[in-house]
C-alpha cells in the first residue's frame, strides 16, 4: 500500500512539475517576442535618417516657395531632424532646363533658402542646415517637357 501510495505521489508532483514546465516557455517566448517589438520600435525611432530618407520637396515653374502640397513632406524632414539631433543636412536647389544659367543658379539658392527657411520654423537651427545649387545642372529626369521639368524643379536634402 506504501509503495503504490508512493507512485501515485510521485505521479501528481511529476505532473505539476510537467505542467509548471510547459507554460514557462510559453511565458518567456512571449517575454522575448515583445522585448524584440519594442527594441525594433525603438530602433526604428532612433535610426540615423540616410540620404534616401528624405523625401524632395517640387516647385511650380520659376517659384521658390514651397507649394501646400509640398508642405508635409517638407515638415517630415523637420521631424526627422528633430529626432536625430546629431544629424547635419545639405538642401541641394534644383531647376528645369529653361532660362539662363546664371537665373537658374539664382533660383537654386532661393529653392534651397526656402525649405531652410520652413525648417528653422520647426526649431531645426540654422548651423545644422547648409545649402547649395546646382541650377539646372543636374536634372532628375532628362526631357524638354512638363513632365520632365516638374521632376527637375526641386530641392534634395542629403544627410552630411
Amino acid at each position: 500500500m506504501k509503495l503504490k501510495s508512493f507512485i501515485a505521489a510521485t505521479g501528481v508532483a511529476s505532473l505539476l512539475v510537467l505542467s509548471s514546465c510547459s507554460s514557462t516557455p510559453k511565458e518567456t517566448t512571449q517575454k522575448k517576442e515583445t522585448s524584440t517589438k519594442t527594441e525594433d520600435a525603438k530602433a526604428a525611432t532612433t535610426q540615423t535618417p540616410q540620404k534616401n530618407d528624405f523625401k524632395s520637396i517640387y516647385f511650380d515653374f520659376n517659384k521658390f516657395n514651397i507649394r501646400e502640397d509640398q508642405k508635409e513632406a517638407a515638415q517630415s524632414t523637420a521631424t526627422m531632424l528633430q529626432k536625430n539631433s546629431n544629424i547635419k543636412i545639405e538642401i541641394q536647389g534644383h531647376t528645369d532646363d529653361r532660362g539662363s544659367a546664371e537665373y537658374n543658379m539664382a533660383l537654386g539658392t532661393k529653392r534651397a533658402e526656402s525649405l531652410k527657411k520652413f525648417l528653422t520654423t520647426f526649431g531645426i537651427p540654422k548651423n545644422r542646415i547648409s545649402t547649395t545649387s546646382f541650377g539646372k545642372e543636374r536634372p532628375a529626369m532628362e526631357g524638354s517637357n512638363e513632365n520632365a521639368w516638374s521632376k527637375n524643379r526641386r530641392d534634395e536634402i542629403v544627410k552630411k
